[in-house]
């Protein structure tokens, strides 16, 4: 029901059913009579707002995570790379990041289009910080040597 949810959601935004960087009140309905029809269910509007304040929950903590300095994120294969110290870190300031440990945002894609731009990838892209996209260069191995805090390899 959630992908159907968020699907629905995608195909509101797109027509322009949007205030203030979300989902207006009539996508929303719309997206929870949608669910009623293919699932046979009886949910009301309110269920779908409480959902809206979830994903934009799951969208403000993993934008925070993949824009935050020392953090990589690669969207093709889908992976969050950083550092096991600086998780620490992370958890001890925003502990909702702790949900993407060991894990990705399944709806990232759809979520960017709901809340942010279409398009919108990671602010800080230093040369110091790139990573090869296997996928598309499969001739280039890169291996990184992360340092500790402690500044050894």
């Amino acid at each position: 029901m959630e992908r159907c949810f968020i699907h629905e959601l995608v195909r509101k935004v797109e027509f322009g059913c949007i205030e203030n960087g979300q989902p207006n009140p009539s996508a929303i309905e719309g997206a929870v009579n949608a669910i009623n029809v293919v699932f046979g269910t009886r949910l009301c509007p309110d269920v779908g707002r409480s959902r809206v304040i979830h994903l934009r929950e799951c969208y403000d903590t993993f934008n925070w995570l993949i824009n935050r300095l020392g953090v990589r994120w690669i969207p093709r294969p889908k992976l969050v790379l950083v550092n096991e110290a600086l998780w620490d870190v992370i958890e001890w300031e925003n502990p909702f990041a702790r949900a993407y440990r060991w894990d990705t945002e399944p709806a990232w894609d759809e979520l960017k289009i709901i809340f942010g731009q279409p398009n919108n990838e990671p602010i800080h892209n230093s040369d110091d910080d790139v990573y090869a996209d296997p996928l598309k260069n499969p001739d280039e191995i890169v291996v990184e040597i992360i340092p500790d805090h402690k500044g050894s390899w």
